[in-house]
Formats: structure tokens, C-alpha cells, sequence
């Protein structure tokens, strides 16, 4: 299922989470969690950050926002890239709605 969330230009809050369903390991305590997001125009990340385990057992994640993460209205897609020790990859799906509306 595709959620969208709505900020503000400049908006540094709430922090994004997210629960990693379709993730095909049962637990991430030795995976690395990356939230990336783009315009859906581009095909370039503006936002590519570690995120934290919030839980690894249940594969809960949070990404903190940084300064200019949401400086630039538009619409965006994003999703999290779940890397495991064995250096694998995963990517949630679907990707996410953002909408970052002008201040």
C-alpha cells in the first residue's frame, strides 16, 4: 500500500517511519537502512541517509530530517534501502508519496 505525506518547504519535522513488510529477512539487527527520495521527475536522489532501526526484530525504521532535505517543493517518491551484512540489497515496495508544498 502507497502512503503520502505532506510537509511544508523547510519543515525538518516530524521525522518519516515505516515498517518493512515486505522485507524478506525476519530480522535486521545486522542490516544497514538507507531512506532515499527523488523528485518523480528525476530519476537523481536529493535525499540518500542513514536511517535508524527503531526496531530491528519487528523492522521498524525512522529517518530524522536534515537541513534541506525539504527545502524544495514538489512531488517526490522515496523508499527505504534495506543493505544486510552479506552486502545484498533490498528495497521496499512500493515507493512512497511526498509532497513538499511551498512555505
Amino acid at each position: 500500500m502507497t502512503t503520502t505525506l505532506s510537509f511544508v518547504a523547510g519543515d525538518t519535522a516530524p521525522s518519516i517511519t515505516g515498517t518493512l513488510t515486505n522485507i524478506s529477512e525476519a530480522d535486521l539487527t545486522a542490516a544497514t537502512v538507507r531512506f532515499q527520495m527523488r523528485l518523480t521527475t528525476e530519476f537523481r536522489y536529493t535525499v540518500d541517509g542513514v536511517a535508524d532501526l527503531v526496531s530491528a526484530a519487528a523492522k521498524t525504521v525512522r529517518y530524522d530530517w536534515g537541513a534541506g532535505d525539504l527545502d524544495t517543493p514538489g512531488d517526490y517518491a522515496s523508499r527505504w534501502l534495506v543493505i544486510f551484512a552479506d552486502t545484498t540489497k533490498e528495497h521496499s515496495i512500493p515507493a512512497n508519496t511526498i509532497t513538499v508544498d511551498p512555505a
